[in-house]
Formats: structure tokens, C-alpha cells, sequence
């Protein structure tokens, strides 16, 4: 009987799903992600719930585009706020119909499509990452870290500025317009704003996901990792290192376009300049904390990490209220309250992992893997 794990060939090492038992849990997953908001439905708190996956499905979509261009290219980037951020205000412009107001400003809008919006959100921050992209081929480690945060300072000014107030709507920010699926049967009451905009970031998440898990497993993710490891030395073999760095820039940014515009839609009325100076900074750090914690050059790590750093903020809230953190004040009651404590967790948990497992969350999920495989079996 053959090894279902033994692979013979490199069509099979290099196939996106070897066996059946992958086909098998993919499938499973992705049934239990379609059946997810029915199901929250029959949950108290409703809401909470939808909302809670939402933000997992952004971050692991975000997240995936930082892991693409600093774990799998070795290019630091503390300015992934500010792709997010033209992502959420080119989308909503695309999204929003032209007649939108507010607080008697009349805002540019075309009025496409809600997928319309997330397309040309992820393009618009591609072409920008893309021309940001070459000062990468010049520079590298910290110095490549203080150009890429000077565009979260940038995007500071960007999105308040007066000038473009039809399109950003300044410091009083733009509206978004709420998700519709474009399905007769699934817009007519059948789905709330909330419902739709998780299916939604799911469709987004999937797609980035595939398209994550490709670029992974072929030469353009070679050529990554080559850059990423001895640049001089890929170079040396043949690896255009160049026009690798400007791939994963405008890899990264366009994904993180894409999930900016679903957070704007998240954020909802109106959208403000929340990407940009120190709240851009606090998330960028959040992404940091994702791939760092998720597993840095994995694919799956992007997504368990959204999963942690989402999670952690709403289960120290909940021990807070419970009493069982009497240390820690509700948010907005003290200097040391729920938000100061979850962001002292994220930086424990970074060191934690940095020291002890490189790989994070995907490195204990292995770990685990390899012993139900081999168990009851040592080796």
C-alpha cells in the first residue's frame, strides 16, 4: 500500500493540495466558513461574533500581504497602515455613489460595486507600493524600516489634507457605503451590514489566500526567499532581485489595499485619517505582531496570528469583566486599562516567540502535526 506521504514526483511536491485529506479539511473549513454567520445567529451577542470574524478575515488578509514582503522577501516595513489606508479611501470612493454628503460636503464617488471598490483599492496601493518599491533595491534593514514609517507620517498629512476633502473628507472624513452582495436572495433583508461584509472579507480572504499559497510554492516564492536569505548571493545564480523586491511590494500592497477598503467599510461614518501618524503606527505594529506571532514565512501563520491578535483584546475584556484581572481598569477608566495591558501582551508574546519559537503559532501547529502523524511512535 502505498504512503500517501511519500511524493515520487515534483508535479506532486509541487501540487497545491497533495491528497485527499487536504482536499478533505479544506473542504470541511470552508463549509464551516460559509455556515459560520447562520450559526452565530442561534449565539447571543450576535453581533459580536460576526464582528469578531470580520476583523480575523481583514487582518489574515492584511497580514498575509506584510508575511509576503517581510517573511518570505526579507523586506522590513513599518508603513503597512498606509496602503491600508489608501485601500479604505480609494474603495469608498469607488463604492460610494456620487450624490454622498456629509456635514455639507459632497463627496466623489462612481457608485460600483462593492468588489469594484476592493480591486481598485488593492491597484491604486500596488502602484504606489510599487513606486516605493525601489528604494528597497537600494537600502535594507533599518534604513528601509525608517523610509517605509515615513509614509505613515506621509499618509498623516495625505488623508487630512484640504485639497483632497472631496475624496478623503479631511479631519471630518468620508462616508463608506455598507456592503451589498448584488444577490437577489441574499439582499433582501436575508443578510445584515454586518453578514454581508463577512462574506465579504471572505471572498477576499480565500482569494488572497490562494493566490498566497501559489506564490509560496513556485518561483516567484523561491526567488523571495532567495532575496530574503543572500541577496548577493541570488543574484549571483540568476534571481532578479530587483524585480523580486518590486513583486513583493506591489504583492503586499495590493492586498493590503484590498483589506484596507473592507476596514474602512468596517469603520463605516465616517471613514477618518485612522491611518495614518501614531494610530497608522499602532497599526502597522499590530500587523508586525501578526506575521511575528502567526509564524513569519508561512502562509497559514498569517491567519493564525489575525486569529491571536484579534482574539486577545476581546478575551482581556472579558476576564476584566468577569474580575478575574483586578489589576486591569475597563477602557477609558485608568492609565493601566484594557487596551495598555493587551498591547504590553502583544509585545511579551513577540519576545516569547522570537526567542523560543521562531516559527510561532505555525511552528507549534507542525509540532503537533508531526506527533498525530507518528504517534504512538517517537520517531
Amino acid at each position: 500500500m502505498p504512503d500517501r506521504h511519500l511524493r515520487t514526483s515534483y508535479k506532486e511536491d509541487m501540487a497545491l493540495l497533495p491528497n485527499r485529506v487536504n482536499r478533505f479539511w479544506l473542504t470541511v473549513l470552508l463549509v464551516a466558513l460559509v455556515a459560520y454567520p447562520f450559526f452565530a445567529r442561534t449565539l447571543p451577542a450576535t453581533d459580536f461574533w460576526i464582528v469578531l470574524a470580520v476583523l480575523v478575515l481583514i487582518g489574515a488578509t492584511g497580514g498575509l500581504g506584510l508575511n509576503l514582503l517581510s517573511g518570505f522577501a526579507g523586506q522590513i516595513s513599518l508603513g503597512h497602515a498606509f496602503f491600508l489606508g489608501v485601500g479604505a479611501f480609494v474603495g469608498a470612493t469607488v463604492a460610494t455613489p456620487a450624490t454622498t454628503t456629509l456635514s455639507g460636503v459632497s463627496f466623489w464617488g462612481l457608485g460600483w460595486p462593492w468588489w469594484a471598490g476592493a480591486l481598485m483599492g488593492g491597484l491604486v496601493a500596488a502602484v504606489l507600493g510599487v513606486l516605493v518599491a525601489p528604494a528597497a533595491v537600494r537600502l535594507r534593514g533599518l534604513y528601509l524600516s525608517l523610509v517605509t514609517l515615513a509614509l505613515v507620517f506621509l499618509g498623516e498629512w495625505l488623508f487630512t489634507a484640504p485639497a483632497l476633502e472631496p475624496i478623503t473628507g479631511a479631519v471630518r472624513g468620508r462616508p463608506s457605503r455598507p456592503i451589498s452582495m448584488g444577490l437577489p436572495l441574499l439582499d433582501d433583508g436575508a443578510l445584515s451590514n454586518n453578514e454581508s461584509l463577512y462574506f465579504a472579507s471572505l471572498m477576499v480572504a480565500v482569494v488572497a489566500f490562494v493566490i498566497g499559497k501559489n506564490i509560496a510554492r513556485s518561483r516567484v516564492g523561491r526567488a523571495f526567499q532567495a532575496t530574503r536569505d543572500r541577496d548577493i548571493a541570488a543574484e549571483v545564480i540568476g534571481v532578479n532581485v530587483t524585480w523580486a523586491k518590486l513583486t513583493a511590494f506591489g504583492l503586499s500592497s495590493f492586498m493590503a489595499g484590498a483589506a484596507g477598503y473592507l476596514l474602512g467599510v468596517f469603520q463605516s461614518n465616517p471613514l477618518g485619517a485612522n491611518f495614518g501618524g501614531a494610530p497608522g503606527l499602532l497599526i502597522s505594529v499590530e500587523y508586525i505582531a501578526v506575521i511575528v506571532i502567526g509564524g513569519i514565512g508561512t502562509v497559514l501563520g498569517s491567519a493564525l496570528g489575525a486569529i491571536f491578535v484579534v482574539a486577545l483584546p476581546e478575551l482581556v475584556s472579558y476576564l476584566t469583566q468577569q474580575g478575574w484581572l483586578p489589576f486591569v481598569a475597563a477602557t477609558g477608566s485608568g492609565s493601566f486599562d484594557e487596551a495598555a495591558f493587551s498591547t504590553i501582551l502583544f509585545g511579551f508574546f513577540i519576545v516569547v516567540f522570537l526567542i523560543f519559537e521562531p516559527l510561532g503559532l505555525f511552528g507549534i501547529w507542525l509540532r503537533l502535526r508531526k506527533y498525530w502523524k507518528g504517534w504512538p511512535f517517537s520517531y
